[in-house]
């Protein structure tokens, strides 16, 4: 089994390849894909990073159909030593890039608040199993947020991003669905 820091730089590697056409392709088709889905369209608050680095799977197109549609929508920010809080978003405009160049709330617009019951969260990372393991960037900002998070974990990726194993730690928290450009996977290890 390959160690965590080659599947991420074999997969970011991957990643970092596609065109931006096909990154802008494959992230429509999984926005549509991830709006379809019944738990998104119940969830009293959608919690979601903002893409912005390495051809990431892009999130803003649904952000902004979410605030168009006056849905909740929280983004985190960083406080360091990888914690993170959500701040309610009411705007793209509102975003600029902060720690390690992820877009965030400008301080003046940060509006934290703990997660509303019943919400959503749009995980991010490098590298998934079919099964709903994750291997992040490695700052663990989303595993602590996850071991606390009691509602549905969406995994959104490309469908290069999946791979047949990885090591998984006691501090791993599984995604209750991964969502690809060709697929939806309902995931067996979050129970």
């Amino acid at each position: 089994m390959l160690e965590k820091k080659t599947i991420r730089h074999e997969i970011l590697a991957a990643r970092r390849a596609l065109t931006p056409a096909e990154a802008a392709e494959k992230s429509a088709a999984i926005g549509a894909s991830v709006a379809a889905l019944p738990e998104f369209a119940a969830a009293s608050a959608v919690l979601t990073y903002v893409a912005s680095k390495d051809n990431e799977v892009d999130t803003q197109p649904l952000i902004a159909r979410l605030l168009e549609a006056s849905r909740p929508v929280l983004v985190p920010a960083t406080l360091g030593k990888g914690r993170m809080v959500w701040s309610r978003l009411e705007s793209l405009d509102e975003l600029a890039p902060a720690t390690f160049g992820v877009l965030e709330p400008r301080p003046e617009y940060r509006r934290d608040m703990p997660p509303p019951a019943g919400s959503v969260v749009l995980v991010p990372g490098l590298a998934f199993t079919k099964a709903g393991w994750r291997i992040g960037y490695g700052g663990g900002y989303f595993d602590r947020f996850l071991a606390e998070f009691a509602g549905t974990r969406i995994a959104v990726a490309f469908a290069l991003q999946i791979v047949p194993e990885m090591p998984v730690e006691a501090h791993d928290v599984p995604m209750h669905i991964i969502v690809t450009e060709s697929r939806v996977y309902r995931c067996p290890a979050a129970g």
